[in-house]
């Protein structure tokens, strides 16, 4: 005895294919905007990492700077020797604004007379930081700048500090560092007093 089996068409509508479709796309979307937020966060964090790179290279010219204002009084043996602060700031060391020169004049510093203009802050003086030719500003040491260290800083001369006796003098250290990426700049200001006794 022979049997017939006939097979019933059954119709497919494909729902299970669009469905698959749907969650295919939705993890799409989840893996993009996971891998963008991993991307920002990585970018966030280099440039966190060269923010304080540029600042610890600002702190170097800080040190820099009082290193340099401590050899001063070996340097200085006459009156003709005494460091010249100037209005445009030549050789890093800077006047002051509204520091008089009557005042301000010892036997270490002589200050120029800026006339009665008002002078600008440090940073914002022309050439001064732009790390380029004729920017009087004084770069960083060809030791630090051989290990990636870019600095540059001046000294403003504030006058001797009269209320803490002879040989006490007053100024203003303003450095500007450079991290790896020319365009992230920390600046710092430190107001310094010396003990650089007058012979």
């Amino acid at each position: 005895m022979k049997i017939n089996y006939k097979s019933i068409p059954v119709r497919q509508s494909g729902f299970a294919l669009f469905l698959v479709l749907i969650m295919m796309i939705v993890i799409a979307f989840l893996v993009v905007a996971t891998m963008q937020s991993t991307s920002m966060d990585t970018r966030t964090s280099a440039n966190d990492s060269d923010h304080q790179f540029a600042l610890q290279n600002a702190q170097l010219g800080i040190v820099a700077a009082e290193n340099l204002i401590s050899s001063w009084p070996a340097d200085i043996k006459s009156s003709s020797d005494r460091k010249v602060f100037a209005c445009d700031c030549k050789d890093g060391l800077c006047a002051a604004n509204n520091i008089q020169p009557s005042i301000a004049n010892s036997k270490l510093a002589i200050v120029e007379n800026c006339g009665a203009s008002q002078l600008p802050e440090v940073w914002k003086r022309d050439k001064v930081f732009t790390n380029v030719k004729g920017d009087p500003s004084i770069p960083s040491s060809s030791e630090d700048a051989k290990n990636d260290m870019k600095y540059r800083y001046v000294i403003e001369y504030l006058g001797p500090d009269t209320d803490a006796g002879v040989g006490i003098y007053l100024f203003r250290i303003t450095s500007k560092g450079w991290g790896r990426n020319d365009s992230t700049t920390s600046m710092v200001e430190e107001n310094v007093q010396a003990a650089l006794y007058d012979n």
